[in-house]
């Protein structure tokens, strides 16, 4: 079973996945994001994984995932889903991050 991130973890994450966004706004990407507020990414993979980010700008395609520390572990096979993924299509980019 993975693991779960505690309240403030989670409050960590999402912050993070919001400066991300911002970032990624503020070059111009279309950006979705799995946080509040914000319209879900499209699924991945067999599983339909959700990446915590879709940017896409130009017909490039970046994915971003965020993890925290006791889940980056966990999560192996939703990483190597969306890296695949990225490998598979062209113009696009697999990238996690590590808070």
């Amino acid at each position: 079973m993975p693991k779960r991130r505690s309240k403030s973890q989670q409050t960590k994450h999402n912050e993070k996945v919001a400066s991300l966004v911002r970032g990624y706004k503020n070059r111009g990407f279309k950006v979705k994001a799995d946080i509040p507020g914000y319209e879900k990414p499209n699924p991945i993979g067999s599983n339909g994984r959700i990446p915590d980010i879709e940017a896409t700008k130009s017909g490039t395609r970046h994915i971003v995932e965020v993890e925290t520390e006791n889940t980056v572990d966990a999560h192996k096979d939703q990483q190597r889903s969306f890296r695949q993924s990225a490998r598979m299509r062209r113009r696009t980019k697999y990238r996690q991050v590590v808070i």
